[in-house]
């Protein structure tokens, strides 16, 4: 690759590698729909499986629920168990462990896995004023999602209505406003920063279009 030296080369040789991506995924797609229609059973079956086989041991440290965060394509089926294991520690850990009971009888009793848990204490001194202290957050915890929907769904589609912005660009504009608000010094870079993104992603876009790429 450092045998690139114009952007013609840079875009003629990735669009060669997105054609050859492409072509792999179908590739892929098609085998699974192949045989998962002589199975008889759907391609997704086929697809989460190639990921738990393809990804499986990337990234593990010192057991398999430890991942490398530098890792760029990790086990897949790791994060599932680390966090079951964390959910469990933490509901022992301030006594409320019989949350888990609906849980562990559903995938008992319909699914045929049974989970032992063993060796699990309560941290917490007070089991009760711990349990008053969630259910408080949680109280604020609805007050957080209602008020992310009305921005999500409400205020981004109004935006739109108004043509300020794209639904899609309204949180983007928002938070930008919010750090002009709060008088943050980093404001100006943030602002030049983006606009020299835009200015040189329109540059690009239009010299593919123009057919004048360097090169």
């Amino acid at each position: 690759m450092s045998d690139i030296s114009t952007p013609k080369e840079l875009m003629s040789i990735s669009y060669d590698t997105l054609v050859e991506k492409k072509a792999a995924s179908k590739h892929m797609s098609t085998i699974a729909k192949d045989t998962a229609k002589m199975q008889k059973t759907e391609p997704q079956l086929l697809n989460r499986v190639k990921d738990y086989v393809y990804y499986r041991g990337r990234g593990w440290l010192d057991n398999p629920l430890e991942l490398d965060p530098q890792e760029k394509f990790k086990d897949r089926v790791s994060p599932t168990f680390k966090k079951l294991v964390q959910i469990i520690d933490d509901v022992y850990a301030v006594g409320q462990e019989d949350m888990l009971n609906d849980y562990l009888d559903y995938i008992r009793n319909e699914r045929g896995i049974d989970i032992q848990v063993t060796g699990k204490a309560q941290v917490v001194k007070d089991k009760d004023d711990t349990w008053s202290a969630v259910q408080a957050m949680c109280g604020y915890q609805g007050t957080i999602c209602a008020l992310a929907d009305e921005i999500n769904f409400i205020h981004t589609e109004i935006s739109e209505e108004l043509n300020f912005t794209a639904k899609k660009d309204f949180k983007e504009a928002l938070g930008f406003y919010a750090k002009v608000q709060e008088s943050k010094p980093s404001v100006d870079d943030i602002n030049q920063d983006k606009q020299l993104q835009l200015e040189m992603c329109g540059t690009a876009f239009n010299q593919i279009f123009d057919d004048s790429i360097p090169g």
